[in-house]
């Protein structure tokens, strides 16, 4: 291993430590969002993995840590701001929110997100698939941007498009790991969800990430600017209003049906159980 390599390593396995203290903490309030922050972890362990042995072999080792750190910096911000928000409220997991309700320091994509979850009554799927959207589709441009402001994003497309190999060939493992831990019947779920999970796949993770990426582009051109910032403030809160309320009506008596039907099936792993 080179000395970037390894050094990235060390950098995004960081990452991945931070994002396991906030599963524990998440799960012992039997917080809907361990979901998310328990597919984070893996995947960025994924990437961890994947520095270490050098497969794939990244042209610069050091942009994807950057990368991940920067990402994982949205991340951490809006669920901070959410924790900070909640502790000074006295709101509790357990407690049914609306996006109106949560504080502007939280962005929009994710109070859309922590409202959908709220009061320990969403699937899941709902838990990772809501998260995913907001964390792609709006934290992953809002990086690039940021860190397009101390460096040339756009030389490395070549080591993005790696990353999201090694994350689209790690979610099929994701999510059995995530079925495992807290839901066993996840393969019922995906009836429900059939014409809105295809973001939880190889063939999603790729799409949307590049998508993400045409967006950062957008956001970094005077002209194209406004309405990129516009598109990825209100697509997570769209996405969810597709999955919660389909547009054709039959398809949402069919969803309203599949919800009474398959109940939430939630489970929480042992206080031992260190993800």
């Amino acid at each position: 291993m080179t000395e970037s390599a390894r050094l990235a390593e060390e950098a995004v396995a960081d990452v991945a430590e931070r994002l396991a203290e906030y599963v524990v903490r998440y799960e012992a309030a039997r917080d809907s969002r361990a979901v998310f922050a328990y597919l984070y972890l893996q995947l960025t362990r994924s990437l961890a993995t994947a520095l270490s042995v050098g497969d794939p072999v990244f042209r610069d080792p050091s942009w994807v840590a950057d990368l991940a750190e920067s990402l994982a910096g949205e991340y951490f911000a809006a669920s901070d701001a959410m924790d900070a928000w909640a502790a000074r409220t006295g709101t509790t997991p357990q407690t049914t929110v609306a996006p109106e309700e949560l504080p502007h320091t939280v962005p929009e994509p994710w109070r859309e997100v922590f409202a959908a979850i709220s009061g320990g009554r969403s699937y899941v799927l709902e838990d990772a698939l809501f998260s995913m959207m907001a964390h792609i589709t709006y934290d992953l441009p809002v990086a690039m941007r940021r860190m397009a402001a101390r460096s040339n994003v756009t030389s490395h497309i070549a080591d993005f498009h790696l990353m999201n190999d090694v994350l689209g060939i790690a979610i099929d493992f994701v999510q059995d790991e995530l079925a495992s831990r807290y839901c066993w019947w996840l393969a019922d779920l995906d009836r429900i969800f059939a014409r809105n999970d295809e973001l939880f796949s190889n063939y999603g993770i790729r799409v949307s990430r590049g998508m993400a990426w045409f967006n950062f582009s957008r956001l970094t051109d005077p002209a194209a600017a406004d309405d990129a910032e516009r598109s990825i403030r209100t697509s997570t809160g769209a996405f969810i209003q597709q999955v919660r309320e389909p547009d054709w009506w039959a398809l949402r008596v069919a969803t309203r049906a599949g919800r009474l039907l398959v109940p939430e099936r939630r489970r929480w792993p042992s206080a031992s159980s260190t993800p």
